[in-house]
């Protein structure tokens, strides 16, 4: 439902703990986080950093690109305010996303399946590229 502000009130999509930092979304900027459930813990872990580096931070956009956390964000609304530690967490953050599976947060690595480069843990990867299903099909086939 829209707010007095004609923002919608995305927050009831995401658990709790991200709720902080979907309010810290400019406006005219989509109010959503395109990463997959298992970066949720990653980016509650960076929103609160950035809330005690940099308290009145602000963010543009949260989304996957190449298999890796793309977060843009300032440390304000001035756009000339540059903070050396908030662009470190940043970093840091996304560093970590590219050894973090996207759909469960194990450990994993990037994988390109069908032109796609994600980040996925071995299981996820094996799911992504049909493996599973694949050896479903060959069972099933040997049985015949």
């Amino acid at each position: 439902m829209p707010s007095l502000t004609g923002r919608v009130d995305v927050t009831e999509d995401y658990p709790p703990e991200l709720h902080d930092l979907l309010k810290r979304i400019t406006p005219g900027w989509p109010e959503v986080l395109e990463v997959g459930v298992g970066w949720y813990p990653l980016l509650a872990r960076l929103d609160a950093k950035l809330s005690v580096i940099a308290p009145e931070y602000v963010v543009q956009q949260v989304k996957t690109k190449f298999g890796a956390l793309s977060f843009f964000a300032d440390p304000s609304d001035r756009p000339t305010n540059f903070d050396e530690a908030f662009a470190d967490a940043v970093r840091a953050a996304e560093w970590e996303s590219v050894e973090t599976c996207e759909l469960c947060g194990a450990a994993a690595k990037r994988c390109v399946i069908r032109m796609w480069v994600s980040t996925l843990c071995q299981r996820h990867a094996s799911e992504a590229r049909g493996d599973a299903v694949e050896r479903d099909l060959d069972l099933r086939l040997s049985d015949s």
